[in-house]
């Protein structure tokens, strides 16, 4: 017995027990053929119905219908991301595209586990999808896929209305331009999730993602933002350093452990740069250790070192420190 998430997944009208009665004798489509034969892909599935089951529990009927829309949108999603030409599949899956279904399932499951209580505040995902045909027909990509995820507040406060608002900007914002030169020869991946949940702030952490067809390897970006509670806005520089020069002391420690911890040191031609970009709060995490900022890859080493990330101390920053600077943290 395996539930066959093309067919039955639920929706909110099915529920979990009869999706679960639902015989693979009674596969016809490809992917539902595919799920039934391949072991990894059938524990996929009852994954994802188990995770989205969950996700939908204790939510208000707005917020479920949220979660309901961006499931139905992800069936029409998975049925087409591992194809070569954004069409249904007409003969059975190749191993690659298996392996491709597999990572759509994996996605998925990690956004929908994103629907839970943090802190005070219960979080549920919205998510978008979109896919496109390369038009080359030689194109390993047979199709460019856009995906979108972010946390919303399943309350009727005003802060939850303000913050909802800020993440509904964030992904349009984030929509890639249909008519963009890279739309139809990229995959793109914009994913935000709840880092840390204090009693003043919802910090976020969002991860970018874009792959161009035919490039060695893809890139990503990592950024944090901090929403304040109590003011229904988000942290700015101001609201943890204050005075003259912080931003200045702020980059020589950011130097200093750049040097420290990255191997061989950073790229000469970046050092100027360090002071400026360690200023920016997007690149800011707040940690009980002290703030830890992010740089990018590419931005100041090798790719292969990935996103380097340095902490300093908050001792080593104290004559820089707003006076309440103790309450974002805790």
């Amino acid at each position: 017995m395996r539930m066959i998430l093309a067919g039955l997944l639920v929706l909110g009208a099915v529920p979990a027990a009869e999706a679960a009665s639902f015989n693979c004798d009674r596969a016809s489509t490809p992917v539902e053929k595919a799920i039934c034969s391949n072991p990894e892909l059938s524990r996929r599935d009852e994954v994802l119905a188990k995770a989205y089951a969950t996700a939908l529990g204790g939510l208000s009927d707005e917020a479920k219908t949220a979660v309901q829309a961006g499931q139905r949108a992800w069936l029409d999603y998975a049925g087409l991301a591992c194809t070569t030409d954004a069409k249904p599949f007409s003969a059975p899956l190749t191993e690659d595209q298996q392996a491709c279904l597999g990572t759509v399932y994996r996605a998925r499951i990690d956004d929908l586990a994103q629907s839970r209580m943090q802190g005070d505040w219960r979080f549920y995902p919205v998510t978008r999808y979109d896919l496109v045909d390369d038009p080359d027909p030689d194109a390993y990509q047979g199709v460019a896929t856009k995906e979108i995820s972010s946390p919303r507040i399943d309350d009727d406060s005003g802060t939850a209305a303000t913050f909802n608002q800020l993440m509904d900007g964030a992904d349009d914002r984030a929509r890639p331009d249909p008519q963009s030169e890279d739309y139809r020869t990229s995959d793109t991946t914009e994913s935000t999730v709840v880092d840390g949940v204090n009693t003043h702030r919802i910090s976020l952490k969002t991860t970018s993602y874009w792959m161009g067809h035919g490039a060695a390897h893809g890139n990503y970006a990592i950024t944090y933002a901090h929403y304040l509670t109590d003011e229904e806005r988000l942290l700015e520089a101001a609201d943890l350093f204050t005075g003259e020069g912080w931003e200045t002391a702020l980059g020589q420690l950011a130097l200093a452990e750049l040097d420290r911890t990255v191997e061989g040191g950073i790229w000469d031609e970046s050092r100027a740069d360090v002071p400026g970009l360690t200023a920016d709060p997007s690149r800011w995490r707040l940690t009980d250790a002290g703030l830890e900022i992010v740089f990018q890859p590419y931005e100041v080493t090798a790719y292969a070192a990935g996103a380097p990330t340095v902490t300093i101390g908050w001792d080593k920053l104290a004559a820089y420190l707003s006076e309440n600077y103790s309450e974002l943290l805790y």
